[in-house]
């Protein structure tokens, strides 16, 4: 039996034929990248999924298609802490059946680094073994296993798995070369006919290497998560109304201080959490272990604190509710339950509940998860109930098991990467959703959600750029990333040359003056029906203005705008295709005709510049009535809701040149972020 044969029959128990048939597709993809009979080559592969979308499955695959495939060493970079590294090749060796099975098909052997270790590796080699070999992505580790995979012959084919590899793999030294990326440049050498392979699902710096970089990637894999995958989108958008709560701005972790006191928002998470498992486990046998996250900073003795805060809480309520006593359940943890079970969650009577409650809060384990704990390892089998305290141990790569509750009240960071490999939400279990609460500040969900659709943007926009025949490089150079306002994709140490073009407000200072190119454009507003609209108050004013649900109109207008072929600032490529990008999340737009009533403004025109400014100012004052105007660039209360696409169309005249009739000018409102590129210059 095959090496995919094999796993098929075990994944079939948990993973419908549909995904299934996906995962496969995507190995056979990847492995084409790869080195064939006789002809060496060393080929970068990224293997891009979601957050928490089964990436573990995808490698565990593409590990039985290797071997199948006829590769013999697979070096597999599993984590840059030994709790990760533990936790993925377990998972990986089990997967395989590799300590199970009796059929001599498989070894695996961590961290190589002796002498002794790598003449056992080789001698399995020339046995003909497919030898599994995890490396924690450390440059010692790395470094040591490089030396002994170098006395392998060079025909073997190597595949090398680089888990989370938008991390610690990259090169953050902008004089020389920092560590880990230096020996994974050492560990490529050394194995001249390998295929390298890169899982992650925050590829922003990836993508944005130089194309001379050894770990820029050639070539990307579009990982499609399984039915019921609940990512982002689920979150943010779909479910927002139900799932988001707000972490009030003095309950933020700022500071260095610890916490004197469970802050409100978090009592009123860890109350969430424990009538969401007692509702659950009598509705779902099946659903331990259940989790709840606490992320609050990176500092350990803060992190201890809130650990110490939560289980002295748990210690309080042990002693106080009484089995069957309805009365003795603290209001907060009624309220919850009344609130999950309007959200979808199943409900029962007093008694059972409070019975069920009495056990989840006897069963719960708290665990505290950084570098300084005695035990940062979390054993899913001791409890069916867990609450695990930590920072960045709780990042990238680590998979808390049914996590239903997630209490963020960490400062948002403005790296995109890093903000979304926080949100450890995300996971197979669509059922789970009424049960989940996901706490953070305003700030922190309204960056997550608008992720989202960087998320989708990247996906659709590089994936339609390469089957057009595009190249990463070639995407990262002419499409880029369209981000959110005040938002980095990442740390500025490992991506350079970045060009940023800002969203917002652009204006066409120098539009055609050409009679004939007036009368092409009023034709064009004509057919949208702009001429025709009624006029929306802003304010004291009101405009014709048309609220789109469809892009044509606006593809229409922009697409055919009579325009000369340059007008300073004036991107009109790029500004069409922002339009594009924006409508494909927002799915609505605003066009609007900006005049003095019936009649056009007048407006100074200065010489190759054009006109000084199409845009009329806010009142300084309101009218007597309180009628204010908020001026041209708050219409549609864009100061308040700045995620908007609006296009206007200035009807104008050349002051002191009225006789010479009317001037139409566009100005575009592309939304509050920016789109980064690679800089094609450099």
């Amino acid at each position: 039996m095959s090496e995919i044969e094999r796993l098929d029959k075990v994944l079939a128990s948990t993973i419908d034929d549909e995904t299934r048939a996906g995962i496969w597709e995507s190995a056979e993809a990847i492995l084409g990248q790869g080195p064939k009979e006789g002809a060496g080559t060393q080929a970068t592969v990224l293997a891009l999924g979601y957050v928490q979308s089964g990436k573990t499955t995808s490698i565990t695959a593409l590990a039985a298609a290797a071997a199948d495939a006829g590769y013999q060493v697979i070096v597999a970079l599993l984590g840059s802490t030994n709790l990760l590294l533990a936790q993925n090749s377990e998972r990986l060796e089990a997967a395989l059946g590799i300590t199970a099975r009796s059929d001599y098909v498989w070894i695996s052997e961590t961290n190589p680094a002796t002498e002794a270790a790598g003449k056992k590796l080789r001698k399995f080699v020339d046995m003909g073994r497919v030898c599994l070999v995890p490396v924690l992505k450390h440059a010692g580790r790395i470094r040591a296993v490089a030396k002994q995979l170098e006395k392998i012959p060079d025909d073997i084919r190597v595949l090398i798995i680089d888990d989370e590899a938008d991390q610690a793999s990259l090169n953050t030294s902008k004089e020389t070369e920092s560590r880990t990326y230096a020996a994974i440049r050492d560990l490529r050498s050394t194995v001249p006919n390998h295929l390298y392979v890169q899982y992650t699902a925050t590829p922003y710096a990836p993508l944005l290497l130089d194309a001379a970089d050894i770990l820029s990637p050639q070539h990307v894999e579009f990982l499609t998560p399984g039915k019921g995958y609940t990512g982002g989108k689920q979150f943010f958008i779909d479910n927002a109304d139900r799932v988001v709560r707000n972490v009030p701005l003095l309950d933020e972790q700022a500071s260095k201080t610890p916490p004197l006191q469970l802050q409100k928002s978090l009592y009123q998470a860890v109350s969430a959490f424990l009538a969401g498992s007692a509702l659950l486990l009598l509705h779902d046998a099946a659903s331990p272990p259940i989790s709840m996250l606490v992320h609050s900073t990176a500092r350990n003795d803060v992190q201890a604190r809130y650990e110490f805060l939560i289980r002295r809480q748990l210690e309080q309520w042990r002693a106080s509710i009484v089995a069957g006593d309805i009365s003795s359940v603290p209001e907060s943890i009624l309220k919850e339950r009344t609130g999950l079970v309007a959200n979808g969650a199943g409900d029962v009577d007093d008694q059972t509940f409070v019975d069920k409650l009495k056990f989840v809060i006897a069963e719960a384990m708290t665990w505290l998860v950084n570098s300084a704990a005695d035990v940062n390892k979390v054993d899913w089998h001791v409890s069916p109930i867990h609450i695990l305290v930590g920072g960045n141990k709780l990042d990238r790569g680590f998979t808390v098991e049914g996590l239903t509750v997630t209490y963020m009240n960490r400062p948002a960071s403005p790296q995109v990467d890093t903000l979304e490999q926080r949100a450890r939400a995300f996971g197979y279990r669509g059922d789970l959703l009424p049960y989940c609460q996901f706490f953070a500040s305003k700030k922190t969900i309204r960056s997550l959600t608008e992720i989202v659709h960087t998320e989708e943007d990247l996906r659709a926009r590089l994936r339609d750029h390469v089957e057009n025949g595009g190249s990463v490089h070639t995407w990262a150079r002419e499409i880029g990333l369209l981000l959110p306002d005040g938002m980095t994709p990442t740390r500025a140490s490992v991506v350079t040359a970045l060009a940023k073009m800002g969203l917002g407000w652009h204006q066409m200072r120098t539009p055609s003056r050409q009679a004939s190119d007036t009368a092409s454009n009023y034709d064009l507003l004509a057919k949208i029906g702009l001429l025709e609209a009624p006029r929306v108050p802003q304010g004291r004013l009101a405009f014709r203005t048309l609220m789109v649900d469809s892009l044509e109109p606006l593809d229409a207008l922009l697409t055919g705008w009579a325009r000369p072929a340059y007008s300073p600032g004036w991107l009109h490529e790029e500004f069409v295709d922002a339009v594009e990008r924006g409508f494909a999340h927002l799915k609505k737009a605003t066009i609007m005709l900006m005049e003095d009533g019936d009649a056009p403004r007048t407006r100074k025109w200065s010489g190759d510049l054009g006109f000084v400014n199409l845009f009329q100012g806010r009142d300084l004052k309101p009218q007597p009535n309180g009628d204010f105007y908020p001026g041209d660039r708050f219409v549609q209360n864009l100061e308040n809701e700045p995620n908007q696409i609006v296009v206007q169309v200035h009807r104008t005249q050349v002051r002191q040149h009225e006789g010479d009739g009317d001037v139409l000018a566009l100005a575009v409102y592309l939304g509050s972020g920016l789109v980064v590129r690679k800089d094609a210059n450099v």
